[in-house]
C-alpha cells in the first residue's frame, strides 16, 4: 500500500478552525467524540485487527498526535503512537483523557462482530474518520481472511499530499460580509437523563426503498430525512406550544468533493433549514421545499466562503490572539453555551453510501455512525450511513423522552418505508 504522507513535516500543528472551540467546550458529557461502526457477519479476528491497526496507524502519522496546552492556544503534538484497541463496553463516545501524557485522540473498539473507530472532533470529521476506517478494513480482511482484493480500493494510496492542510484558512476572504444573525431556535422541553446520560437508538431502513422515496419526493436522501426531522419537530412544537417559533435543523455537508480536497482534517460546514410556526402549519411538502432551497443556497460557493470567512476572522482577531489561554478558554466556553446551541433545534448527519467491492463485501453486514453526545439544550441528534442493503439511522439522546424518535419513525412508516429497531443501548 502506498503512502505519500509517510511522516509529518513538523513535530506539532495548530488546530484547524473547526477544532479550536472543542478543548474549551468539551468535558465528561459534551465529549466532542463521534463513532463509525462496521458490523461484520462473523466475530472479529483480534490478532488480524491488531496487526491491521498497527499498519494503518503507521500510514496515518497525522493522527498520531496528542492534545497539548500552549500559552495562547491548544495544539497537536506528534508522538508516533498507535491507537488503543479496546473492548467496546460502556457508553459510546466517551471523552479522551486530557491529562494523560501520550494519549491519542482516536481509538479502535471491538465487540463480538463489530469494529468501531471513535475520533475526537479536534482531529478530523466524519470524512477523515471514514477514510481511516476503510484503510483499516482493507488491512483487516487481508490478515483475517487473506483477501488481497481490497474492498475499498479508493483509499489504497493512503493519505494524499495536502492531507494535513487546514483548508478553512486557505478559503478565508478578508472583506466578506458577515452572515445574518439567526433568531434563537426552539428547543425540546425535556428533562435530562441521569448520568451517564448518553444513549443511542438505531433504526434500520432498506436502502433502496429510502433512495426511491427520496427520488419520488424530488429530493436527495439528506434533504428528505432533514425534512422528516423538521416535520417531527413541528408536531412536538405544536404539542408543547411554548418557546421560540423557529425550528431549525443543522445539516453538515462535506466540502472535500466541492474543492477536490484531500485533507483529513475538519473540512465541513452546516446548512440550517428552518420553519417558523408563526407562519402556520407546514405540510411535509412545504417543509421539504424549504429544506431543498436552504441546502441549495448554503452550499453555494459564495455562501460557503462567507461562512468560512466569518469563522476564521474570529481566530485572526488580534485581541483574541494575544489573550492567554487560561482566560480565553472560559470566555469561549461562555460564548458557545450562550450562542452556539441557540442556533438550532437538532442535527442530522448523513455520511452517505459506502460501497465495498470484491469478496470482502459480503463479510460486512452494515455500518452505523453515532454523532457526538449533544449539548444539554439540544438533547437529541441523529446520524446515518448506508452500506449495502441497509441504511442505519442512529439517534443519540440525553433524555428518556422518545417523542422525537417516535415521531420520526411515524412519518417514515406513513410514507410506506419499513423501519425496524436495530439496536437500543
Amino acid at each position: 500500500m502506498g503512502n505519500r504522507d509517510s511522516s509529518p513535516s513538523v513535530d506539532w500543528m495548530k488546530l484547524d478552525n473547526a477544532a479550536k472551540i472543542y478543548p474549551a467546550i468539551t468535558g465528561s458529557e459534551l465529549t466532542g467524540v463521534f463513532r463509525i461502526t462496521v458490523i461484520l457477519t462473523s466475530p472479529v479476528v483480534l490478532p488480524a485487527l491488531m496487526k491491521a491497526s498497527g499498519e494503518t496507524s503507521a500510514i496515518f502519522p497525522l493522527f498520531s498526535v496528542e492534545l497539548c496546552r500552549g500559552f495562547f492556544w491548544y495544539y497537536l503534538e506528534y508522538n508516533g503512537k498507535a491507537p488503543r484497541v479496546l473492548t467496546d463496553s460502556g457508553t459510546r463516545c466517551q471523552p479522551f483523557p486530557r491529562n494523560l501524557k501520550g494519549e491519542l485522540t482516536y481509538r479502535i473498539l471491538v465487540r463480538n462482530n463489530t469494529i468501531s473507530v471513535e475520533f475526537f472532533h479536534i482531529l478530523t470529521d466524519g470524512g477523515g474518520a471514514l477514510f481511516f476506517l476503510k484503510t483499516l478494513l482493507n488491512r483487516y480482511f487481508l490478515h483475517a481472511y487473506n483477501i488481497t482484493e481490497m474492498p475499498f480500493p479508493e483509499v489504497k494510496e493512503g493519505p494524499q499530499p495536502g492531507s494535513g492542510d487546514d483548508l478553512f484558512a486557505r478559503h478565508y476572504g478578508k472583506n466578506m460580509p458577515r452572515p445574518a444573525v439567526m433568531p434563537r431556535a426552539w428547543h425540546l422541553p425535556y428533562k435530562l437523563r441521569q448520568i451517564p446520560r448518553f444513549k443511542v437508538t438505531e433504526f434500520e431502513i432498506p436502502a433502496d426503498q429510502l433512495a426511491a422515496k427520496a427520488r419520488e419526493a424530488g429530493s436527495t436522501i439528506t434533504e428528505y430525512l432533514a425534512a422528516v426531522l423538521l416535520f417531527a419537530l413541528q408536531e412536538l412544537r405544536h404539542e408543547y406550544g411554548k418557546g421560540s417559533p423557529h425550528i431549525r435543523v443543522q445539516v453538515p455537508f462535506d466540502l472535500r468533493r466541492r474543492y477536490d480536497a484531500h485533507t483529513l482534517r475538519n473540512f465541513s460546514l452546516f446548512a440550517m433549514p428552518a420553519i417558523n410556526v408563526r407562519m402556520g402549519d407546514y405540510t411535509f411538502e412545504e417543509i421539504l421545499r424549504e429544506v431543498r432551497i436552504t441546502m441549495q443556497m448554503m452550499t453555494d460557493e459564495k455562501r460557503i466562503r462567507q461562512v468560512i470567512s466569518r469563522n476564521v476572522s474570529k481566530e485572526k482577531n488580534a485581541l483574541i490572539r494575544i489573550i492567554p489561554l487560561f482566560i480565553k478558554s472560559p470566555v469561549l466556553r461562555f460564548a458557545y453555551n450562550k450562542f452556539g446551541p441557540s442556533q438550532f433545534t437538532s442535527t442530522i448527519t448523513n455520511m452517505g453510501k459506502v460501497s465495498p467491492a470484491g469478496p470482502a463485501a459480503r463479510l460486512m453486514e452494515a455500518m452505523s455512525v453515532t454523532p457526538p453526545p449533544p449539548h444539554s439544550e439540544i438533547m437529541i441528534t441523529a446520524g446515518l450511513i448506508t452500506l449495502g442493503k441497509n441504511t442505519i439511522i442512529t439517534f443519540g439522546s440525553i433524555t428518556d423522552n422518545t417523542g422525537l424518535e417516535r415521531g420520526f419513525i411515524r412519518k417514515l412508516t406513513s410514507d410506506g418505508l419499513p423501519v425496524k429497531i436495530h439496536k437500543n443501548e
